[in-house]
């Protein structure tokens, strides 16, 4: 049975002042149903208010919707007002983050490593406000910092997974945009697939687009027809597509997914080895409860397996009981840092 993630623990608790007023009603899409304005500046409840902004729409079913959920657990837990806005293309983002800083809130959430310029610029202009990007990002010292996986871990064990299990020695990671995190990451499943089949080939694609269907699905079959068979694939929308593509094709049947977020094996049963999990609600409720013990101090704060923010889905008999004693092995020697995962 998994245990339940650690989490940090708030040391002021929010006291409810016992004075109506109104609060802005969580919006989902592509834009809030009502906007943050000026007049929204106080929180006259006391209530804690944080906002977040993501280029994709809360219900995609991977990042943008486990950031959705992050900020509806922040709610419950901490009491907090939240309110979320979708579809914000990267370079636009900081118009709504100075909307929702102008407008009082106490936290704001760019949900993707594509925000950083806009992050750093509005974070400028309002030095008493806390940011936070979701991606590997060392922040400015004061008031802008992030939150992100040790994505070396989860890096190295796909590399490791699909290594250990190819037919072909062909093996390959797909991923939605070159941010830096995910140039570690791909760095990172090259060494786990080599240190486990030095003669293994990989490739990397990176997509340039989450929601691209079309292109998720050509770079996927393309891989396909040229022997590679077994993929990891971190590219939310584009990357499904993907994979229901290859389900879709009878000549791809020994074809193999990691996929990636959430457990993806309802997508394609008979291809979907495992997926790695990725408790990114966890992970923003960890974010702001830092917040809130004032303990916010514009770095970069990481989670990995230790704190159970990485996880892998279950098997299910896609690989052998001896390979999966294999991998377990190995991924607890990564967790307890004596593999090396430098590069």
């Amino acid at each position: 049975m998994r245990l339940k993630p650690m989490r940090l623990k708030p040391l002021i608790t929010h006291v409810l002042l016992g004075v109506a007023a109104l609060s802005l009603a969580i919006s989902c899409g592509s834009a809030p149903s009502n906007p943050p304005s000026a007049e929204a500046d106080n929180s006259p409840d006391g209530r804690l208010r944080i906002a977040m902004i993501a280029n994709v729409p809360e219900n995609d079913g991977s990042w943008g919707q486990a950031g959705y959920e992050g900020l509806k657990l922040v709610e419950r837990e901490l009491n907090a007002e939240v309110s979320f806005r979708g579809l914000v293309p990267d370079d636009e983002g900081a118009g709504p983050m100075r909307d929702y800083a102008e407008a009082g809130y106490d936290f704001i959430i760019a949900h993707g490593g594509g925000y950083v310029d806009s992050a750093e610029a509005v974070a400028a202009e309002f030095p008493r406000t806390k940011f936070a990007i979701t991606t590997t990002y060392g922040g400015n010292n004061r008031n802008l910092g992030a939150v992100a996986f040790r994505a070396e871990e989860v890096g190295y064990l796909s590399g490791v997974l699909a290594a250990m299990t190819t037919e072909t020695n062909k093996v390959a990671y797909l991923v939605g945009y070159d941010y830096p995190v995910y140039q570690e990451e791909a760095a990172m499943f090259e060494k786990g697939a080599k240190e486990i089949n030095p003669d293994v080939e990989v490739v990397t694609e990176f997509l340039q687009t989450w929601t691209d269907e079309a292109i998720g699905r050509d770079a996927v079959l393309r891989l396909a027809e040229q022997g590679f068979d077994r993929f990891a694939i971190n590219a939310d929308e584009a990357g499904l597509a993907g994979i229901e593509a290859i389900a879709a094709d009878d000549n791809y049947r020994n074809v193999k997914v990691i996929g990636w977020t959430g457990d993806q094996h309802s997508v394609a049963p008979d291809h979907v080895m495992t997926s790695v999990l990725q408790d990114i609600p966890r992970m923003i409720l960890n974010a702001t409860d830092l917040l809130q013990q004032g303990r916010w101090e514009g770095r970069l704060y990481k989670f990995g397996l230790r704190e159970e923010i990485y996880s892998f889905a279950p098997f299910r008999g896609s690989i052998s009981a001896e390979q999966e004693a294999q991998f377990e092995q190995i991924k607890n020697q990564v967790m307890v840092g004596e593999v090396d995962l430098t590069l």
